[in-house]
C-alpha cells in the first residue's frame, strides 16, 4: 500500500473533476457565491456533527459545503438550505457551531424528520465521503481501473484486519 506522510495515496478516476481548492482560514467563505458566511459556517458545523472524524481537516468539511453552495444556485435548493439553517439555529442562544455537542445533536434530532434535514444529511454524506482526501485518511485507495486494477496494487494489503485462523 503506497502511503504519503503515513496516509494512503488515493486515486480518483481521472475522468472525474478534481477536488475544489478551498483557502485556509476565515477567507474560505469568500469563494462561495450563493451561501452566506453564516449559512456556510452552520453547514460546516452540521456536517462535522453528523460525520465526526478527528482525522479530517476542517478544509475537507468546507469543501463539502462548497458543493452545497454550487447546488444553492437553484432557487429551490437555496430555499431548502435557508429553511434548514433558520430552523437549526432557532431557539438557541448561540450559533450552531458554538453549541456543545449534546445541544448540536439535540438540534439535529429535533429536525431529523424534516425534508430539509434529510436533504442536508444526504448531501453531506455524498460530498464528504466522495472526497479523495477522505479516502486517503481512511485507507481506501480509490479507483484502480486506469492504473491496471487492484491485483498489482494492494489487493491483499489490509493491515488493519485481524489475521485469519490457520484452520480456514
Amino acid at each position: 500500500m503506497k502511503t504519503v506522510h503515513g496516509r494512503v495515496t488515493a486515486f480518483k478516476d481521472p475522468k472525474l473533476p478534481t477536488a475544489i481548492a478551498i483557502p485556509k482560514g476565515p477567507e474560505w467563505a469568500q469563494v462561495l457565491k450563493n451561501l452566506t458566511h453564516a449559512q456556510a459556517e452552520t453547514l460546516v458545523s452540521v456536517i462535522r456533527t453528523l460525520c465526526p472524524h478527528e482525522c479530517l481537516d476542517i478544509s475537507i468539511y468546507r469543501r463539502a459545503v462548497s458543493h452545497f453552495d454550487r447546488l444553492a444556485a437553484a432557487a429551490e435548493v437555496a430555499g431548502t438550505i435557508d429553511r434548514f439553517c433558520e430552523a437549526i439555529v432557532s431557539g438557541w442562544p448561540l450559533a450552531f457551531g458554538a453549541l456543545a455537542e449534546t445541544y448540536r445533536v439535540q438540534a439535529l434530532q429535533r429536525l431529523q424528520e424534516t425534508a430539509e434535514f434529510m436533504f442536508v444529511q444526504r448531501m453531506a454524506v455524498r460530498y464528504l465521503y466522495d472526497d479523495v482526501e477522505v479516502w486517503a485518511a481512511f485507507g481506501y485507495q480509490g479507483a484502480s481501473v486506469h492504473l491496471g486494477g487492484y491485483v498489482g496494487r494492494g489487493f491483499n494489503d489490509l493491515d488493519w484486519l485481524p489475521d485469519l485462523p490457520n484452520d480456514l
